[in-house]
């Protein structure tokens, strides 16, 4: 084998051995971006109940139970 072969198979061997750990890297964004879902959802209903249960003390009313979807 000539040495522009090997040159070019160690530089194949090399963006392999990097597509696990860019796969890894993708996975760990993904599930950040799935967390950081979770959590606005969260604080939107808790915003959104919070504003409910003011809205019914102004009227007299107040709710106590907290719906929770998902």
């Amino acid at each position: 084998m000539s040495d522009d072969t090997i040159q070019a198979l160690r530089r194949r061997i090399g963006e392999l051995d990097r597509r696990p750990r860019q796969l890894t890297q993708s996975g760990l964004d993904n599930a950040r971006a799935q967390l950081l879902l979770s959590r606005k959802r969260a604080e939107l209903e808790d915003f959104i109940n919070r504003g409910q249960r003011c809205q019914n003390r102004s009227d007299g009313t107040i709710t106590t139970q907290k719906i929770r979807h998902g």
